[in-house]
């Protein structure tokens, strides 16, 4: 080796292996410091953080206190100058060891004492530099904290490490050790190794903002987190549970009052969703911190360097155009795009110190009493109707363009708040009514990132881990690769393939280690993966932040399908009842569908049910539903009970319902919601005429038959019943009873809804039919041509979804 380097390549050799030595004595001081600084800690390190999942999976976190370091801090970016510094002189030496081709001055040459004195100390530089580059890359997270020093309390600590705990972080590596050989150790270790990488991954180091009186807050994955001086902890703001007393109250004492306000303003913080979109260059170096530039540098160069510069610039542009075009025109205009939607600019009046003030959304606070405007106006926080109602479109969650009733929280001891009282922040008003300017009053329960509007935008943003055995069973290929690559390495480092040139032997080993493991290959899958989503926004319109996610949809085995409104039409068609008299099945009443003349059709139905359908189950019709009616006359609610009230034809008011003719009434006392363990809703009406009060409960026909008396259950209910499945109906049940006329209104209210749905008797069955769509049939038989299974998800009986 002597030979090959002249005294300027040792000095240098000598002075970079000094500069590593220091840097790695003053890091071990430092280190010894820490971690006296960490035993001398009285309370255990790390505390549980409580974690809002936008996907509402379980994820368990871990908060960690860290004081900032001057020293630390320049030791650590020490390391990153050391690489920025080697890479530049790794970039120019290569330059110059072309001399005289490509402009290269002949002075390196001349002074390191040629070509092999040129690229000794640059191969030693090579080596140490990407051998640094891949340590910052998969350990920078940690690396912060290691350079910062470690508090018990996080009242004191000026950075917060947020560590997910996943189950590869868990996993117990005992073993027998009398029936352990010597690979199954070699397989301990590495999975130790692999999981102390992967566990350096999944923490994120946050500062800690500290207000102008003393609150400490930090904010994570958009979400604002106080800390609490109770159990020295910080903890996620910007949502609050009421109850319905509690609701009530705040609107009767005039809303929040100025300071309360202003309180809640610096522990909520603004009603904004904060999407974080990067700058050019932190785009750039977000995308190039990856493990695969790294390889890819290292094929790239070493073939560079090697004279073959061809292929080494080929693999440089390529690595740096399919890098650039993923960052730049893929994943940073996506985010730019969720930024501008996680946007709310509009005005609001609220409700505090007994007056009503315009504010902006952004100002908005739990608690606050906001009147909601219509005209498709986007509700700004999530929150419940305390006076009014709203009809509100919740496509934006569901998918569905189906207008949907909110309900204000009833004014009673034994109220239960449910969806029907609470608006979601992003939907739009279709219509408000209430006591202020005809508007419908919300207090706000949610806000900012924590609302649904909110959690959607996190959900794209911060999705859940997955492991995909691609991604899994990769490194096992390149192991059976670098299998091969060790053949070669043992045939060029053999006495009859002498170089006579450690320099050159050392570079055609990298060159094939390059071969071997390609470095084309990760590049490759970027420009596939950048081309997908790509062609996903322009062909599809769907948006891609995660392109290295697109390859998972070639190894989709099932596709579950919902039933309504995915394979069928979105609204169903309500075909037929079939009464019940003294526990006995009457004649069966269909209707005609509605083809070609609709008005017609629908008045000759409306005619048949005041005719043949018996009144009971005919006043059940026309009130058992939460189906509203707008201003325009419009009906709204579930497309299955929108079908029945418009072929009853009767009137929908605010608390009264009238027969198409007028001469039937019906008020509406008290309304019970679908509830999805009971399986059924309900309605409690008075008769206008009879002033008779009837309770009507409508769910699956199993249900009703289980909480109807036996007696009143006709003997060929489930012959019926399965009859009605098979031939493709969605099959309801609907009972009532009647109750004493002696009862109030209040009496009603307060009564239980075990007691209202008790000793109930059937008065019919409720058949709709729901078609398929037109281009169901050939998308599924296009996915089995791709030996894909298809599976129906559906709540209805597995008769009814088999035909």
């Amino acid at each position: 080796m002597g030979d090959l380097i002249n005294d300027a390549g040792i000095w240098l050799c000598t002075t970079v292996v000094l500069v590593l030595v220091f840097l790695a004595l003053l890091n071990g001081l430092f280190q010894f410091n820490r971690k006296q600084v960490l035993d001398s800690l009285q309370e255990p390190f790390g505390k549980p953080l409580t974690f809002h999942s936008p996907d509402d999976s379980v994820r368990t976190f871990k908060q960690y206190g860290f004081v900032y370091s001057t020293y630390g801090a320049i030791l650590l970016h020490s390391w990153v100058a050391l690489f920025a510094i080697g890479y530049i002189y790794m970039i120019l030496f290569c330059w110059l060891s072309y001399s005289p081709q490509f402009l290269a001055p002949g002075f390196a040459l001349e002074y390191f004492g040629g070509w092999n004195g040129l690229m000794a100390p640059w191969l030693l530089i090579f080596t140490i530099d990407h051998i640094l580059g891949m340590v910052l890359i998969f350990t920078w997270e940690a690396m912060r904290t290691r350079f910062m020093y470690p508090v018990s309390s996080l009242a004191d600590a000026t950075h917060v490490m947020i560590e997910e705990e996943l189950p590869f972080m868990t996993e117990d590596f005992l073993v027998d050790p009398d029936t352990e050989g010597h690979l199954d150790r070699l397989k301990r270790h590495g999975s130790k190794v692999q999981a102390r990488f992967k566990r350096a991954k999944c923490r994120t180091v946050v500062k800690v903002d500290v207000e102008k009186d003393g609150a400490r807050s930090i904010e994570y994955t958009c979400v604002r987190y106080i800390h609490s001086e109770e159990d020295d902890c910080f903890h996620p703001t910007g949502i609050v549970d009421y109850t319905a007393a509690q609701v009530h109250e705040a609107v009767r004492r005039g809303g929040l009052t100025s300071k309360e306000a202003k309180v809640m303003l610096n522990a909520c913080g603004k009603n904004e969703i904060n999407v974080h979109v990067p700058s050019i260059l932190e785009a750039l170096l977000t995308e190039f911190s990856d493990f695969t530039y790294i390889f890819n540098s290292i094929g790239t160069w070493s073939y560079m360097v090697f004279s073959s510069w061809n292929i080494g610039l080929f693999w440089l542009l390529l690595t740096l155009g399919s890098g650039i075009f993923r960052s730049l025109f893929i994943v940073r205009p996506n985010q730019k795009k969720i930024h501008e939607l996680a946007q709310l600019h509009t005005e609001c009046e609220v409700l505090r110190d007994g007056k009503w003030t315009t504010i902006r959304a952004a100002d908005i606070v739990l608690g606050d009493v906001v009147a909601i405007e219509d005209n498709s106006t986007k509700l700004p926080c999530d929150g419940l109707v305390v006076e009014g109602s709203l009809v509100v479109n919740e496509s934006m969650l569901t998918g569905e363009p189906m207008p949907i009733q909110k309900m204000p929280v009833e004014k009673s001891d034994a109220a239960v708040i449910g969806k029907k009282n609470l608006a979601y922040a992003g939907t739009a008003c279709l219509e408000s009514s209430g006591p202020h300017d005809n508007k419908a009053l919300l207090i706000a329960t949610a806000v900012g990132a924590l609302t649904t509007r909110g959690q959607l935008v996190r959900m794209v943003l911060f999705p859940t881990s997955v492991r995909f055995k691609y991604n899994d069973q990769l490194p096992k290929v390149y192991m059976l690769l670098s299998c091969y690559m060790v053949i070669l390495f043992a045939i060029y480092l053999s006495p009859k393939m002498n170089l006579h040139s450690w320099v050159a032997t050392y570079l055609l080993v990298l060159n094939t280690i390059a071969m071997c493991l390609s470095p084309m290959l990760p590049v490759s899958m970027v420009m596939g993966q950048s081309a997908a989503a790509n062609r996903l926004e322009k062909t599809h319109k769907i948006g891609c932040l995660q392109p290295g996610r697109i390859p998972i949809a070639g190894k989709i085995s099932t596709m579950v399908f919902d039933k309504t409104g995915t394979i069928t039409k979105d609204g169903m068609d309500f075909d037929a009842v079939i009464p019940v008299e003294g526990a006995k099945f009457g004649q069966k009443v269909s209707f005609l569908p509605n083809d070609d003349d609709e008005e017609k059709i629908t008045e000759v139905n409306r005619v048949k049910v005041r005719a043949e359908v018996p009144d009971r189950l005919r006043h059940a019709l026309a009130s058992c539903h939460t189906v509203a009616m707008l201003r325009d006359g419009t009906l709204v609610g579930n497309h299955v009970e929108v079908s029945m009230v418009t072929l009853t034809g009767w009137t929908i008011g605010d608390t009264v319902l009238h027969s198409p003719t007028g001469d039937e009434a019906l008020e509406v006392i008290k309304k019970l919601d679908f509830d999805h363990c009971r399986m059924t809703s309900g309605v409690v009406v008075r008769n206008s005429a009879t002033k008779q009060l009837v309770v009507y409960v409508k769910g699956s026909y199993e249900k009703i038959k289980s909480i109807s008396e036996a007696a009143n259950v006709p003997a060929t209910y489930d012959e019926v019943t399965q009859k009605c499945a098979k031939d493709g109906y969605y099959t309801l049940g609907i009972a009532s009873k009647p109750l004493p006329q002696s009862l109030t209104t209040q009496q009603i209210a307060n009564m239980t809804r075990d007691s209202l749905e008790a000793g109930l008797s059937i008065c019919g069955l409720l058949l709709f039919r729901n078609e398929m769509k037109r281009d169901s049939p050939d998308a599924i038989r296009e996915l089995k041509k791709g030996s894909i299974r298809s599976v129906i998800c559906t709540g209805d009986n597995a008769l009814t979804g088999i035909s």
